[in-house]
């Protein structure tokens, strides 16, 4: 038995919907919607234009940039960052020269937080975080009704080239000014992300409302690619304040525009509703003892939001929203001291295989449940063989097959992307990621070179390096920085300073960092290159380096 469709029927209803077009408002406000899982918004002035948002990649953006250049041909003047993810900032290349926003004749603006926010949303986890992204996006689906369809809240994401020009100018909390005769107000709004902003034209009470709201899909409280707690309460907050500016139209950047003041103040209070009803019943339940789990299974949404237009569960969901709201209180315990010190993952899988009467046991009820159409249970099932030997090529595959059917049947295409992905991960047909988890070249560019080094320190083999006390001081000599890590019997120390007790100095320019980061080459080619000069032991300046991993988004997710 199989499912009947291989995409959901309410999805596809709901992709077929995104359909690329520029919406004019007001005559000067253009809209580039569904050319990109984001919306971009070009703002026409006296004698340019305001940009608001540039797309995911240079790939995306360039349709825009033909697009746009159809209605105007004022040039860009001023280019507004909403916030850090990558969907709205790395496709400005395909927008603007940097030249230009050297030279000032474009300004780029942004939240003071922005730059630290890209820091460290592709530092310390880029390898694992950019691997989950891969499995939420699709990014290794084929573009077609068996792969990858949309993002939920746009048309499908697929890889490009990403760029990044930083902000010329940044601002906390609210920023008014008027560019090319148009006075913007620019609020933060901490909500979706902690930098989110916001602009309103206050002449027009129209509002660019970023990703406040997602689009026409319940919020993604929780994004399974791996972040930190989204508190639900803080963004019900944010939109609130949104509410009370009664704006006459509001301009998402997912989703289409809404038109008209009780119509938007009727997306608003809905969106807000759907969230503090999930947070508010979720933390009821906590009160009375419930589990994560159980909380998933008691969690509904009332039918005048959970069928509201704007409310579908096609991104966000209820189920994997509710146990990140109980984490971000409690933490991950829920209570039973069992897994607290569980048995070690494969033997407790081998355990279970055991008690259920043995691998081939194991693999029968997994076919049965698969041929019965509980594709769910037939993969949890085969779970049980998998975890107990990963080479178990058949109990792999039957596993492969019932998420495939499962994810088939999902109208959340995050559960969609990450069934269909892992069953290519257990098929072992997901090829190795190309490019770098920075998010690309031009943001790595933009890291403090103290925070590229500082990353290091979770990169040390600690086992390696247990009998080992060394410092070295890394001496950045154009920008007059200095820094040092000390390995101290498995532990990695940052100094932001120059050690007094170091073993060993290096000396090298910035421009090498970026190559080094880059992988473009190594500090035994600086140093035989003489890019890179060396106070002490060549020798055991390589014993040291050796102790750090290079980073790789090429790792298991599911088959371990």
């Amino acid at each position: 038995m199989c499912t009947p469709y291989t995409v959901h029927p309410d999805l596809k209803e709901h992709d077929a919907k995104m359909i690329q077009k520029v919406i004019t408002i007001n005559d000067n406000i253009h809209m580039a919607y569904a050319y990109s899982p984001s919306n971009a918004t070009l703002i026409e002035g006296d004698d340019g234009c305001i940009l608001i948002d540039t797309l995911p990649t240079i790939e995306f953006a360039e349709p825009v940039v033909e697009e746009f250049k159809k209605i105007t041909d004022k040039p860009i003047k001023a280019i507004i960052y909403t916030h850090v993810h990558p969907d709205h900032i790395s496709g400005v290349r395909a927008f603007v020269d940097e030249e230009d926003v050297k030279a000032g004749k474009v300004e780029i603006i942004a939240l003071d937080d922005l730059v630290p926010s890209l820091v460290r949303d592709s530092g310390v986890l880029a390898p694992v975080l950019a691997r989950r992204a891969m499995y939420t996006f699709g990014f290794q689906l084929p573009l077609n009704d068996q792969g990858n369809v949309s993002t939920g809240c746009g048309p499908a994401n697929v890889p490009g080239r990403r760029s990044f020009i930083a902000p010329t100018k940044t601002f906390s909390k609210q920023l008014d000014i008027e560019i090319c005769g148009v006075k913007l107000q620019l609020l933060h709004v901490p909500s979706e992300t902690d930098d989110q902003v916001v602009v309103w034209l206050p002449e027009d009470k129209l509002l660019i409302s970023a990703d406040v709201l997602q689009g026409q899909t319940f919020p993604n409280i929780y994004a399974l690619r791996g972040t930190s707690f989204r508190d639900p309460m803080t963004w019900v907050d944010g939109i609130d304040r949104l509410r009370r500016m009664e704006p006459d139209t509001l301009i998402p950047h997912h989703g289409p525009p809404v038109e008209g003041a009780a119509e938007v103040e009727d997306v608003l209070t809905a969106y807000r509703d759907s969230m503090q009803y999930l947070h508010d019943q979720t933390v009821r339940r906590m009160n009375q003892g419930y589990a994560p789990d159980e909380i998933m299974e008691e969690i509904t949404m009332p039918a005048h939001l959970a069928e509201h237009e704007w409310l579908g569960e096609y991104y966000g969901s209820y189920k994997h929203s509710a146990p990140a709201i109980y984490g971000g209180y409690v933490g991950w315990f829920d209570g039973d001291p069992v897994t607290l010190d569980p048995k070690p993952r494969t033997e407790r899988a081998q355990s279970y295989v055991e008690l259920m009467g043995g691998r081939d046991q194991v693999l029968a009820k997994a076919k049965e449940a698969f041929h019965d159409g509980d594709f769910q249970w037939a993969a949890e099932i085969a779970t049980w063989n998998v975890k107990a030997d990963t080479s178990d090529t058949e109990s792999k595959q039957l596993k492969a097959d019932a998420l495939r059917q499962w994810g088939y049947a999902q109208k959340n295409i995050n559960w969609r992307n990450w069934a269909l992905t892992t069953a290519l991960e257990l098929e072992d047909a997901l090829t190795p990621p190309k490019g770098m988890p920075f998010g690309g070249p031009d943001s790595l560019r933009n890291f403090p070179s103290k925070s590229l080094l500082k990353l290091l320190t979770v990169r040390l083999k600690a086992e390696d390096a247990m009998e080992l006390h060394r410092t070295v001081t890394f001496n950045i000599t154009d920008t007059d920085e200095a820094c040092a890590l000390e390995i101290r019997k498995g532990v990695c120390q940052f100094h932001p300073d120059a050690s007094k007790s170091q073993d060993i100095a290096l000396h090298f320019d910035r421009a090498f960092l970026i190559k080094l980061f880059l992988g473009q080459t190594s500090y035994a080619d600086g140093i035989a290159a003489g890019e890179v000069s060396i106070d002490g032991s060549e020798q055991e300046f390589s014993e040291f380096i050796s102790l750090f991993e290079q980073p790789s988004m090429d790792m298991a997710i599911t088959v371990r």
